[in-house]
Order: structure tokens, then sequence, then C-alpha cells
């Protein structure tokens, strides 16, 4: 009772974060694992870059407004700059360079979304790029989250 109500605070919380504007980043992926494994939900990995046009164009347009137009609960989204360097704690707990974990997804392109079960395995196949056609880009977004969610259970 008292996970589930922390749980939705939680929820509430990172609700709260994607509507006022921004996304929430980290750069330790064992706190998001366990989130993601308590709320039985995917995780969203944003790769983006500070000066990327494009990047902030997906998040206004379609991030940011994710979580009130998904009929599923949605994704821990998180945000990680490609450009940042230094470690960070993975997904087991270990630290390791952001460059690993950056090879470790093919990142090659900003913004690329990739949806991952908590141990940080890929669930479906990244997005990458954005072309501005929102209704097509959302159609597919809804169809990875919907397979995230058939890969998790």
């Amino acid at each position: 009772m008292i996970k589930q109500y922390l749980l939705s605070i939680f929820m509430a919380l990172v609700s709260s974060l994607t509507q006022a504007g921004d996304l929430p980043t980290t750069r330790d992926w064992a706190d998001v694992s366990e989130a993601a494994k308590q709320g039985h939900v995917p995780i969203l990995a944003v790769f983006e870059s500070e000066d990327c046009g494009y990047c902030e164009r997906l998040r206004k347009d379609i991030l940011i407004p994710l979580p009130n137009t998904c009929s599923l609960h949605p994704p821990l989204i998180k945000e990680f700059d490609i450009d940042s360097g230094g470690k960070l704690t993975d997904f087991n707990g270990d630290s390791i360079r952001s460059r690993q974990f950056k090879e470790r997804y093919n990142i090659y392109a900003v913004p690329t979304l990739v949806f991952l079960a908590p141990d940080g395995t890929p669930l479906t196949d990244p997005i990458v790029g954005y072309n501005l056609k929102q209704d097509e880009y959302r159609d597919l977004l809804r169809a990875s989250l919907m397979d995230s969610y058939r890969a998790l259970h």
C-alpha cells in the first residue's frame, strides 16, 4: 500500500516536471532502474545535445505533452546529453564513462529515443531524428511504447 502511494507521488512528480517545460535528466541510471521496476514501466532514454534545434522541438511538441496524451502509464522519461563527459552510474550500479553509455546504444545522431527495460536492455528499435511531422511521429512513438510494454510483460 505504501509502495503504491509512493509510486503515485513519484509519477505525479515526473508528470509535473515534464509539464513545467523541462524533461528530467540523470546520471544515475540505477535509480531510474529501481523506479521503473517499482512502477512496472519502461524507461524512455532521450539522447540529445544542448545545441540541437530538433531536440528542442521534439521536447516541446511531443515529449513534454506525452504524459497527458498517453493511454498507458507514461514511461519514465530521462534525457541524456551525448556531449556530457565524465562518469555516470549504470543500471547495475557500476560507474561507467558517458561515452560507453552512448556507444552501448549506437547513438550516432540526435535526437534518438530508446525504450529500455529496467536493466537497460532495449525493448524496441530506436527512433532516430525528428522530422516535425507531429502526427506521424506521435504514431511511431505510441507504437514503440506499446511494443515496449508488450516486451516488459
